[in-house]
This record gives C-alpha cells, structure tokens and sequence, in this order.
C-alpha cells in the first residue's frame, strides 16, 4: 500500500498516515432543508468529506449492526446494548484496520456512540489519530459539537476539515 496521500487534509497528521473521524450528523444537522444524503441514505456531509479525504474511506455504524442476519434484537429489548457494542466495536476495528493501511477513515454515525472508549482504544493501539465531531443545530455544550444552524452540507464540510486540520477535536492518537 502506497501511504502517501494524494491531496486534501490527513486526519493522521502527515507522511501518509491515515487517521480517523467519527462523525456524528443526526438527521437534518447539516441540512437545514432537511434533503437526503448520498448513496444508501448517507449524511451528504459525510459523502463530502471522503471526496476531499485521499485516500479516503466511509463507513458507517448502521451497516455493522444491519449485517446481523440471524438474531438482531430490535433497539428496545434486552440484549440490544450487547448487540449496539459489538456493532460499534466492530466498526471500530474496521476503520482503525483501513487507517493503519493509510487511510483516511469517516465513520458516520446517527447518533452519539455509547461507547467511545471502543474508539480510543483502537487509537491507542494502532497509533492512528482519532477525531470526533458532533454536528449540531444549536449552540455547541460540549468542545467537539459545531453549530450548523446556517450552514450548507457543502460549508459544514469546509467547517468540519478546518477543525480537522486545527486538529481541536482529537480525542486520541
């Protein structure tokens, strides 16, 4: 695998190395119109990032727990939290297996993961950089949320590989 990237900003801070972001983009966060994102109902910010992100990969949390064929337990019955983090454990060592291969890595996510900390032991045992961005349509709580109240897919975007690039919203390496 050539580790060189070809353009655009690296989540893993330099040389080629990949990198994650967990994007959280509740629906119509980014889309004040409310549209519909990209290919199979995506976040169209998300679809966005990964065109400026070279190499670039898109994954998201919904399809780890969608691939249970046999035995998925729907979300409000007992056993569904096991199910949730096994889903998000899985998604985290896919992204951090694609990062570690100099790739960089968007995991979307509807809804805050429960279980962060899936994450930043990937970071930590991979080496590869960790970010984590909460779009919002309200005035930030927390450091990782951006208010997209007025903003476009397109300048949500743009906001999302500024703070990227600022590096303000690591959560490991």
């Amino acid at each position: 695998m050539n580790r060189t990237t070809v353009g655009g900003p690296e989540l893993g801070g330099g040389r080629g190395a990949g990198g994650v972001l967990v994007l959280v983009d509740p629906a119509g966060a980014a889309d004040p119109a409310g549209a519909a994102g990209g290919a199979g109902g995506g976040s169209p910010v998300a679809g966005l990032l990964v065109q400026e992100l070279r190499p670039s990969v898109h994954l998201r949390t919904d399809d780890f727990l969608r691939v249970i064929r046999n035995g998925q337990v729907p979300p409000q019955l007992p056993g569904a939290d096991r199910q949730q983090a096994t889903a998000l454990a899985a998604a985290a060592q896919a992204a951090f297996a694609y990062a570690t291969g100099g790739y960089q890595v968007v995991v979307e996510c509807a809804d805050a993961p429960a279980a962060l900390d899936t994450f930043r032991r990937e970071s930590r045992t991979t080496g590869a950089a960790l970010h984590y961005v909460v779009l919002t349509g309200a005035a930030p709580a927390t450091p990782h949320e951006l208010d997209t109240t007025d903003l476009t897919p397109e300048t949500t975007a743009k906001s999302v590989l500024a703070v990227l690039t600022a590096r303000t919203h690591l959560l490991g390496w």
